[in-house]
């Protein structure tokens, strides 16, 4: 791998964090310098642009929010209107307008590359995320220079190296979503200080420094920071400013360069600042996100009863690496006061569930589900083809059915048939070992197929068949792998409807899909729910609460 994190990182320097007692939850310094990114970064440059295989709710981009926003406003008020996860047939509806999206991006992409080799860079030797990188943020505009090349080999050139990058980003996004869909987070790298920044202002007015324009520095925040905290009262504008506008790697930095700067713990004096959950969120917010998972597991199963939902939402939700981040700072996580030899991962979930429902998690916390090979990703992405010209194009696309084994996904479908529909009583293990081993896309033609044997969509036997927390595991399965962002979408709109609000699960889905796919999640919570999701939160929250979770998520 090229960097070891598998979650959104960031990287700011030699004293970046994490710290050395979580070598797996955060990358080691790439070769790059300010704003290098980790290869599971979903905030950087979208190759492929919206390349979204069937599972992804299109449609609702920003200017949709906005309109929708604002036509919610003047509308009388009415009852949300509740949507029904996707089914199979919907999804299929949605192809065309992600291949534009996909055309468009690629297109994009094109164009600077040419622009690259036009400038005398050699993008052959070059990685695909460096390439992606300069892209994305070009330290100056390009030049042509006096290298002889015509049109049509700088042409040839670009198309030579697209399916190279284009694989590298898709392999990418599986690492954190198991899918190849384009994600996008709300809170991103803080880089430059830019005219009206808080930070900026305040540094003019105290120390007569102007520093817009100038790069992301943690010793200006901490200083911006240490002011808003001394004295009476805590002037909460400034620490929601700079909680909510930097990425987690980013308070990573912020807490040990506090630290060196006054010899003051920064999440001690924020603690004695804060109260209540407001506390809660912008402790949660400081937390690495793999320790900040295992945290939630744990207060999942200690204590009195267990939080099955909790459960579910984490573990069915991670990838393989994810998984396999969480299980090594858990022990840690559990044994704040020494160090843990062993996880006791798998053990703890043991004791504290049972039947089906256990194994199901069991299953899960292996951190083992298939997935899809380099090679088997490039053998299924192939050059698109103009249909008016049967010329080739120089971009590329995925071809889903060279992704699956459609042999074993009609067998496999009717494994599935004969154990629930076809039978008095569920053979449940059955379920257990298909929907916990498979990779995202060779479950979606299972799905399909099976819909061809039964005409019953699975989600639809899933509740026929299963029962419980079972039942909820397998369909918290199901949606995840459908469109994950609607499934998030789900789970915000049920924590918030009806009388009072579910509090820590509003802050662990807010906190963890901050940086991964909030964007999304936000498109279909307006599609669930007919509102945006800062206006729910306006209308559900309060104080500090609101404001912060507010400024996470985004107005537009």
């Amino acid at each position: 791998m090229y960097y070891q994190s598998n979650y959104p990182a960031y990287y700011a320097g030699a004293g970046s964090y994490p710290p050395p007692q979580y070598p797996n939850s955060g990358p080691p310094p790439p070769p790059m310098a300010m704003n290098a990114h980790s290869a599971y970064n979903v905030n950087q440059y979208q190759m492929g642009g919206y390349h979204q295989p069937p599972g992804y709710v299109p449609g609702y981009g920003m200017p949709a929010v906005q309109q929708m926003h604002q036509q919610s406003m003047q509308m009388p008020q009415q009852p949300p209107q509740i949507m029904e996860m996707p089914t199979t047939a919907y999804l299929k509806t949605v192809e065309n307008r992600q291949m534009e999206r996909q055309m468009e991006r690629q297109m994009e992409l094109m164009e600077k590359m040419e622009d690259m080799v036009r400038s005398g860079q050699d993008i052959h030797s070059q990685k695909p995320e460096e390439i992606i990188e300069k892209a994305e943020n070009p330290i100056k505009p390009v030049q042509a220079t006096d290298v002889a090349m015509s049109d049509q080999q700088i042409q040839a050139a670009v198309k030579e190296e697209m399916k190279r990058v284009y694989v590298a980003e898709l392999m990418r996004r599986q690492c954190v979503s198991g899918t190849f869909e384009v994600t996008e987070g709300t809170v991103k790298p803080f880089k430059v200080y830019v005219e009206g920044d808080p930070v900026a202002d305040w540094k003019e007015k105290k120390q007569s420094m102007n520093i817009r324009g100038k790069p992301w520095d943690p010793e200006y925040d901490c200083e911006y920071l240490r002011d808003a905290m001394k004295g009476l009262g805590t002037n909460d504008d400034a620490v929601i400013h700079i909680v909510s506008s930097r990425c987690n790697q980013q308070r990573q930095e912020l807490k040990e360069i506090f630290k060196t700067m006054y010899g003051r713990d920064l999440i001690t004096d924020l603690k004695s600042e804060l109260s209540g959950d407001y506390k809660e969120l912008v402790m949660a917010l400081f937390v690495p996100p793999a320790e900040y998972d295992a945290w939630c597991i744990k207060e999942a199963i200690y204590g009195l009863g267990t939080d099955e939902q909790a459960l579910v939402e984490i573990l069915m939700t991670r990838t393989n690496e994810q998984i396999k981040e969480i299980k090594t700072a858990y022990p840690n996580v559990v044994h704040k006061k020494r160090t843990a030899k062993s996880t006791q991962f798998e053990k703890d979930i043991k004791d504290d569930t049972s039947g089906d429902f256990k194994r199901l998690l069991l299953s899960a916390s292996t951190g083992r589900r298939y997935e899809i090979s380099q090679q088997r990703l490039e053998q299924a992405v192939e050059e698109m083809v103009n249909p008016q010209d049967g010329e080739f194009t120089g971009m590329f696309e995925v071809n889903s059915t060279k992704l699956c084994d459609m042999e074993k996904a009609r067998q496999e479908a009717q494994q599935l048939y004969k154990a629930g529909e076809k039978r008095w009583g569920t053979d449940e293990e059955t379920f257990n070992r298909i929907f916990s081993t498979r990779d995202y896309y060779q479950l979606r033609a299972t799905w399909d197929e099976y819909v061809k044997i039964t005409q019953r969509d699975i989600l639809n036997s899933v509740d026929r068949e299963t029962s419980g927390n079972f039942r909820t595991g397998l369909r918290a399965l199901v949606m995840n792998i459908r469109s994950r962002p609607m499934f998030f979408a789900e789970k915000l709109r049920d924590s918030m409807k009806g009388l009072g609000t579910d509090e820590r699960t509003l802050i662990r889905i807010i906190v963890s899909r901050s940086e991964i796919d909030m964007v999304q999640i936000k498109e279909c919570f307006l599609k669930l729910t007919k509102k945006t999701l800062w206006r729910w939160l306006k209308e559900d929250c309060s104080f500090n609460f609101k404001h912060l979770l507010q400024a996470i998520v985004g107005k537009n």
